[in-house]
């Protein structure tokens, strides 16, 4: 069989030394690992954050995006594998929390250790729907999606140049979604935390409830004040939350 190959990059956000817990971030679509060191301030000194960059953007502009997120999944997995890491806890946001899960997933078929936890925000359990909330893939579409979204200033939305580099990556995410189809499989062994915003009117209570069938281990909702992008306006309150369930360590087995 050929080798398997790698996807993406890791980038190391911030370092807590030997023996601090392990995170690993995924991000939403349209976005980039650079995102994440808006989150080096809260979590310094705390854990360990590496950051997935994702085909196609930032340190790995020109890397071309495997042609379904089962295969870029894939090539995650080997990244991770080449790169020795094995993290403590995954956390996704949006189409980050989709990945995270279908990364998980093929870490399971590897025999390589999962995380003790993962933490899946604003995205609804992938079992239910997959176009729930997509856009046309048209510029307006795309631009409106963005907007009703929140999270973009509107001095983003009105630049043009700015608005043409974000839409090919944008587009190609929201390609990812839309060609996904949910497989039936066992459970994963790891505890499974979602959280939500409350005002998100397009991840309602109802699919962040459906990541529970997807776990064996504990499972927990959080909601927070705001939108889509409560992970941004509300960041110190998810950090502290990372913090808190990177801590945890390994689950204790049922007796």
């Amino acid at each position: 069989m050929p080798p398997e190959t790698a996807a993406g990059r890791l980038v190391r956000i911030c370092d807590a030394g030997a023996g601090a817990p392990v995170v690993l971030a995924v991000p939403y679509a349209g976005g980039s690992a650079q995102s994440f060191f808006a989150w080096k301030p809260l979590l310094d000194g705390q854990l360990t954050l590496l950051a997935l960059e994702l085909p196609g953007r930032g340190r790995c502009y020109g890397q071309p995006m495997p042609a379904s997120l089962l295969a870029l999944a894939d090539g995650l997995a080997q990244t991770l594998a080449t790169e020795g890491v094995q993290p403590d806890l995954l956390f996704g946001h949006s189409l980050g929390a989709l990945i995270a899960f279908e990364l998980l997933r093929a870490l399971r078929r590897r025999g390589r250790a999962l995380p003790a936890a993962a933490l899946m925000s604003g995205r609804i359990a992938p079992s239910h729907p997959r176009t729930f909330g997509l856009p046309r893939f048209g510029r307006e579409d795309l631009v409106e999606y963005l907007r009703d979204l929140g999270g973009t200033p509107d001095s983003v939305l009105n630049n043009d140049a700015v608005i043409d580099m974000m839409l090919p990556v944008l587009q190609q995410d929201l390609e990812l979604i839309a060609g996904y189809d949910y497989a039936r499989a066992a459970p994963l062994d790891i505890d499974l935390i979602t959280a939500g915003g409350f005002d998100d009117d397009r991840v309602p209570l109802s699919g962040l409830l459906g990541w529970h069938g997807e776990c064996t281990g504990r499972f927990a909702l959080h909601m927070h004040p705001g939108g889509h992008f409560f992970v941004e306006t509300e960041r110190a309150a998810v950090a502290a939350l990372l913090i808190e369930l990177a801590a945890r360590g390994p689950r204790a087995e049922a007796a």
